[in-house]
């Protein structure tokens, strides 16, 4: 099977633009959107895939930075893809197979650069929210209406997924999970 895995990191991105844009260019079987920081490779629906993934197999994605931004965890991912004989295509790199010699080279390199530019983004990140603090502006992240919060509860509680519980509350599973005191879905 042919997966596309598109992967936006906030709620005021399009992740269905994007999916939309690879199910154009590249035969598929199935779709698997995520709404996740790519921070970490521990996310909901990206493990799921990734148990599913089987020999033969190919996993299509918009961009490195997609499967993740930590160079370490994305290169262990893709190994492990490897060594099960499923294909990674990244549409940035014109869908070279990245489990291939010259794929692995440019993989590694767009990787780095991948974490670099999070990186670069922290650093700038700080740097306004420091001169905002000086000049007295910075009233840090907004808080969470904990009412939200215990409303997504009482759904989960009726059945529903986290992520459909968030969706019809219209909060992220991020917040949500980070409101609860958990890094991930647990």
């Amino acid at each position: 099977m042919r997966y596309i895995y598109a992967r936006v990191s906030t709620e005021e991105q399009n992740v269905h633009q994007q999916a939309q844009y690879l199910a154009e260019r590249y035969e598929h079987d199935a779709i698997v959107t995520e709404t996740f920081t790519g921070t970490t490779t521990d996310r909901p629906k990206f493990t799921e895939l990734m148990s599913q993934l089987q020999q033969g197999d190919a996993l299509i994605v918009y961009h490195v930075s997609r499967l993740g931004r930590k160079t370490s965890e994305v290169l262990e991912t893709v190994e492990s893809l490897k060594s099960r004989d499923v294909q990674v295509y990244v549409d940035q790199l014109q869908g070279i197979d990245i489990t291939s010699g010259v794929g692995k080279l440019l993989f590694t390199t767009l990787s780095g650069l991948a974490e670099l530019e999070r990186e670069q983004m922290l650093e700038r990140q700080r740097i306004g929210i420091n001169r905002a603090r000086a000049e007295g502006k910075y009233t840090g992240r907004k808080k969470v209406d904990k009412n939200l919060i215990n409303a997504v509860d009482v759904i989960r509680s009726q059945g529903f997924s986290v992520a459909k519980a968030c969706k019809q509350v219209g909060i992220g599973e991020a917040t949500y999970y980070r409101n609860k005191g958990l890094t991930t879905a647990s």
